[in-house]
């Protein structure tokens, strides 16, 4: 017979760094990479969105949920000429397997 101990708590220290790490990273990824989908007039909307906390992004502007959605579009093409709603799910569609490959990297113990 034999004994065995595992440290958990160091395991799941290791394991949450990633899991933080792998977050952070998805967060700053999507902010990035939906800029160019964000509506643009002044550019107020797109340079003050912010992560809030770790998986949620916020775009402050009082106008910025009627422009996700759609309403009252007042915007050009000029500075982003795929601008338009509901812009993180355009983004997704178009870098998702980038996200999950950087994602799957980080969990693994890499860099994204």
């Amino acid at each position: 017979m034999f004994k065995v101990e595992i440290d958990s708590h160091k395991l799941m220290a290791k394991y949450d760094d990633r899991l933080e790490r792998a977050q952070a990273f998805l967060d700053s990824e999507v902010l990035r990479q939906s800029r160019p989908y964000v509506p643009f007039r002044k550019g107020m909307l797109v340079n003050t969105a912010l992560v809030e906390r770790p998986g949620k992004i916020v775009y402050v502007q009082p106008y910025a949920k009627a422009q996700y959605y759609g309403q009252d579009f007042n915007f050009t093409l000029t500075h982003h000429p795929n601008a338009g709603p509901k812009w993180t799910e355009r983004a997704k569609a178009v870098h998702l397997p980038a996200w999950q490959s950087g994602v799957e990297r980080i969990l693994q113990g890499g860099n994204a």
